[in-house]
């Protein structure tokens, strides 16, 4: 079953490049690379709306969102930051330089938080094989840039 998931957040990857590219071309239509991200997220909201409705998911319940720590709430301002960045660096350095730059940056987050076991996650400890793929990614970026 592991497998079958990580095919399908593999899929979900190739998704992230069409994502950035298709945001791209959309700027070209509009003034800045901020509106590009804007219309992304509207649509994404309105798409979420829609699906919250086909699911039958239940409102969020305001009282318990007013508990939460209030860094919970910056995921959405990282993911504005992220889309924005990506249609703003394509034109610039290309798809394939910028979805690996921040696969690396995803990986080098995701294993210390792994490690420590920040934000609750269960903790999977850092080891040579994972720095090891981490730097091949790293050194793939240079030979990314440089051909």
């Amino acid at each position: 079953m592991k497998l079958i998931y990580t095919l399908i957040v593999l899929f979900i990857g190739c998704l992230l490049a069409i994502q950035g590219s298709i945001n791209t071309q959309l700027t070209t239509f509009l003034k800045h690379p901020l509106q590009g991200a804007f219309v992304n997220f509207f649509v994404g909201t309105i798409a979420l709306i829609g699906l919250n409705f086909l699911f039958k998911t239940q409102i969020p319940d305001w009282g318990h969102l007013k508990t939460a720590p209030w860094y919970l709430f910056i995921g959405g301002m990282m993911g504005a930051i992220f889309v924005s960045s990506v249609i703003f660096f394509i034109p610039k350095i290309g798809v394939t330089t910028v979805l690996a730059a921040s696969i690396a940056g995803q990986l080098i987050a995701a294993s210390i938080i792994d490690h420590y076991g920040f934000f609750g996650i269960s903790i999977h400890q850092i080891s040579a094989g994972r720095i090891f793929g981490i730097l091949l990614l790293l050194g793939g970026i240079f030979f990314i840039q440089k051909y």
